[in-house]
Order: C-alpha cells, then structure tokens, then sequence
C-alpha cells in the first residue's frame, strides 16, 4: 500500500545505476547515517538487514539498474527498493537443508509489514518497521 507524503516527514532516494555486492555495505551506511539524522536508530539494526535483501535479490534476478527510497512514517520508516523487473518476488519456506532463498521470508517475520508494487516499468518492494509502544523518533 503506498504512503502518502506527511507535511514534515523526510524521505532519501539513491539512485543505484548497477546493484554490485561491494555496494552492499555502503548502503547500509548510508541507511544508518539516515536513520540517525531522523533520530529513527532503533530501526538501523532491521532496516539494514532488510535494505541488504532487497538488494540482493536486485542483484540475484534483476540484475541492474535499482532506486532505494526511505521514507519516515508517523510510527515508523518504509524502506523500498525498485527495479526494471516485472517479476514479483514469491515469499516462501525453501527445503530445510537450501542453502538460499530463506530471506524474503526471514524478513518477512522480522518487519511489520512486506508488500511489492507493480509499476508501469519494473516493480517496488518495501517493507515498514512500526515503534513499539512509543513514538519513532525515541534516540536519545
């Protein structure tokens, strides 16, 4: 479901020209430095780990050009990554003894809520990380 803008609320875009593994943990810092200027650090741990799936699945099956958003919320942040592939990724529990295709669902059980979008060209994949019990902005 798409958010809608709220006066007040940031967002970051980076435009990825091409997904490589090396770029993995720049994002991730990136996406840390965002959420503590947002006073949002209670989501880096999750959030990173999230931004990394999303992107390696970019990386897996579509390869190419990607574009992250992060966007706050009133309770909390949405994280979405979008490629040119129209395929939707299928969430599912692999054979016990598979050595991949275990995180979309391992982020699945860690977020609040997952969800994809077509778009005329390719598709968005997110996921939202909600406060628990308090507001989002509670960094000291």
């Amino acid at each position: 479901m798409p958010v809608a803008p709220v006066e007040g609320l940031g967002e970051y875009r980076l435009v990825i020209p091409a997904v490589r593994p090396e770029l993995m943990g720049c994002v991730r810092e990136i996406m840390r430095a965002q959420l503590r200027m947002w006073r949002k650090s209670q989501f880096s741990d999750v959030a990173e780990l999230g931004v990394t799936e999303l992107l390696t699945n970019v990386l897996r099956h579509a390869p190419g050009g990607s574009e992250l958003l992060v966007s706050e919320t009133v309770d909390g942040i949405r994280v979405g990554v979008t490629d040119f592939d129209e395929r939707l990724p299928v969430a599912g529990r692999p054979m016990r003894e598979a050595t991949g295709g275990w995180g979309l669902q391992l982020l699945t059980d860690l977020v609040d809520e997952v969800g994809t979008r077509v778009l005329p060209q390719g598709k968005e994949v997110w996921f939202d990380l909600r406060a628990k019990g308090g507001l989002a902005g509670a960094d000291e």
